[in-house]
């Protein structure tokens, strides 16, 4: 896994291709999909770790800026 943005004490990890993880603090926030994870692989993903919100999108640069959104939103 890779931390492909940082936003003070939040980030955007790769989980694998299609699957990203917001972590706050290095605590699981929400779980970002992109139409590039395979559905099989997904499901596992989606399940676990009892994260409410599941987030898709189309791209890698959608989940990107969602990220930066939900950072914002959050934040408030």
């Amino acid at each position: 896994m890779s931390v492909t943005q940082r936003a003070g004490e939040w980030t955007l990890d790769k989980k694998e291709p299609g699957v990203y993880l917001v972590k706050r603090r290095g605590h699981l926030q929400a779980k970002v999909v992109t139409d590039d994870c395979e559905p099989t692989e997904t499901v596992e993903y989606l399940l676990d770790d009892g994260v409410a919100d599941v987030i898709e999108v189309e791209t890698a640069d959608d989940a990107h800026e969602r990220f930066r959104t939900l950072v914002s939103e959050r934040a408030r």
